[in-house]
């Protein structure tokens, strides 16, 4: 399950748009009214037949004196690796969302709402993405400035502070889709389930309950004592329970060391990242990749390729890189 997947799920919730909006600049916010939302489609289709999805949309009260009934657009895209074309892709996004307002409403004339447009990053890599002017050939100059431009403002997970992840739930789950120390886990998990039931949404603490206690499984490598099945009951009450969280934390890390003394701690590692891509892409990519490591002793680059195989959304993203 990747962090894509898991933020869709919360974003999906009306509640959660204002804990968004909560972490955007105040100046891009000013002015919404998070109370009055409707949901928007995201499947559109395009030329040819094409379909095309989003991630979220949703329409926003944005109320003027002249207009107190006003909207604007809000669309969030959830990404978990950089993606060299975003401007491009968020501009094809708020053109199909523009699209399919104006065609709701053919007689209505009068100017489109302004659109919000949001990326939420919870990637290990560092990406500062291009703007579409930034995407574009340098010349003619002239053509250049004409040129259209789509900006988008960009949350990224790694900039979210335990300040913000105590006083706000979505950005304690940002925070735990980034995490890679176990011990902060707990913390992380109370914020995240007690801020979801104060805003009434157990169902979803729930799903999101499940939904990161796999995440968190494959990141630091817990082996099912027996049928996964029967281990993510276990484990959900781990995730709902931060005391029952930090024990089982010890149990990992005891795990851990006794594998690390049978084994020895690079051979452990490799063993891990192994058995982790296995178990997340299947066992052939846990052969091809236990190949790829071959005699691989530096501790730090099999740290890193942990990472990849939390992070990737593939088997040949994994591989190839």
């Amino acid at each position: 399950m990747s962090e894509d997947a898991i933020l869709r799920a919360a974003l999906a919730e009306r509640a959660a748009v204002p804990r968004l909006l909560a972490l955007l600049p105040a100046d891009a916010v000013a002015g919404l009214d998070p109370a009055r939302l409707r949901p928007l489609a995201v499947d559109h289709i395009g030329r040819g037949g094409r379909a095309r999805r989003g991630d979220i949309a949703w329409a926003v009260g944005a109320p003027t004196t002249r207009e107190p009934n006003a909207e604007a657009l809000l669309a969030v895209e959830c990404q978990s690796s950089p993606h060299p074309r975003m401007a491009l892709r968020m501009m094809v996004y708020a053109g199909l969302l523009w699209q399919a307002l104006a065609a709701s409403r053919p007689k209505r004339r009068g100017r489109l709402p302004l659109a919000l447009l949001v990326v939420v990053y919870t990637g290990a890599r560092r990406w500062r993405p291009k703007t579409l002017r930034g995407l574009l050939r340098e010349t003619p100059p002239g053509l250049r400035a004409r040129s259209a431009d789509c900006g988008f403002e960009m949350l990224d997970a790694a900039t979210v502070t335990a300040d913000d992840g105590r006083a706000n739930w979505l950005a304690a789950l940002l925070r735990l889709l980034r995490c890679r120390d176990a011990e902060e886990l707990p913390d992380l998990s109370r914020t995240l389930f007690d801020g979801l039931r104060q805003d009434g949404l157990d169902d979803l603490a729930q799903r999101l309950a499940e939904l990161t206690m796999r995440l968190l499984l494959v990141r630091f490598g817990r082996e099912p004592a027996a049928g996964v099945d029967g281990y993510l009951d276990q484990a959900l009450r781990y995730m709902e329970e931060p005391t029952m969280l930090e024990r089982a934390i010890t149990e990992w890390r005891k795990a851990a060391l006794a594998e690390g003394e049978r084994k020895g701690r690079v051979e452990g590692e490799r063993a891990m990242l192994r058995r982790v891509a296995a178990r997340r892409f299947g066992t052939t990519t846990g052969d091809a990749l236990a190949a790829l490591l071959g005699e691989a002793t530096d501790v730090r680059r099999l740290n890193s390729i942990g990472d990849l195989v939390a992070d990737c959304a593939s088997a040949d993203e994994l591989l190839r890189r």
